[in-house]
């Protein structure tokens, strides 16, 4: 083989590699990050009190976590674990900082450890029916007292029927 030639041949090399690496670079990065966008309304009942709520979770399928995207009753941007089975999804949200406080008096040291209220949320458990789209939940507190149920009808949207952001 000439030396021209073996030049023209790894020039097409180059050039496809280069190819490869804009074609790769141009991916949207983020597209694919959540495989499943659910919209879900209902009732969340606390005592004998019962409102409306609503939830909106994108779940990703590589670590296993559902984002709370848009929620009147669960903290907004958190991130759940959830579990798969062909029945349901299954997920859980520990609640950072729940426990005892202990209060200090500068001059006698420390006054008393005060637990705070049995309404406070520790952590959460909803399940997510795969065939109904029916959501149940619990908000439990320290001692795995359920404080609030939430019941709700769950449906799949798609990414592009969100709406677009402001900003």
């Amino acid at each position: 083989m000439s030396a021209s030639r073996r030049r023209d041949h790894s020039h097409r090399w180059v050039a496809l590699g280069a190819a490869l690496l804009v074609s790769a670079a141009w991916q949207p990065a983020g597209a694919a990050d959540f495989f499943l966008y659910l919209k879900c309304e209902g009732r969340v009942a606390a005592d004998k009190n019962s409102k409306p709520g609503h939830l909106d979770l994108a779940l990703r399928d590589n670590n296993m976590t559902a984002l709370i995207q848009r929620s009147d009753t669960l903290p907004v941007g958190e991130r759940l674990r959830y579990q798969v089975s062909p029945v349901a999804y299954s997920m859980t949200y520990r609640v950072p900082g729940t426990g005892s406080t202990v209060l200090y008096d500068w001059w006698r040291g420390q006054m008393f450890v005060w637990q705070p209220s049995l309404k406070r949320v520790a952590h959460i458990r909803l399940s997510i029916d795969r065939q109904s789209g029916r959501l149940s939940g619990e908000m439990l507190n320290a001692q795995d007292q359920t404080l609030a149920t939430l019941g709700m009808s769950c449906k799949a949207i798609e990414e592009d029927d969100l709406p677009a952001p402001k900003f």
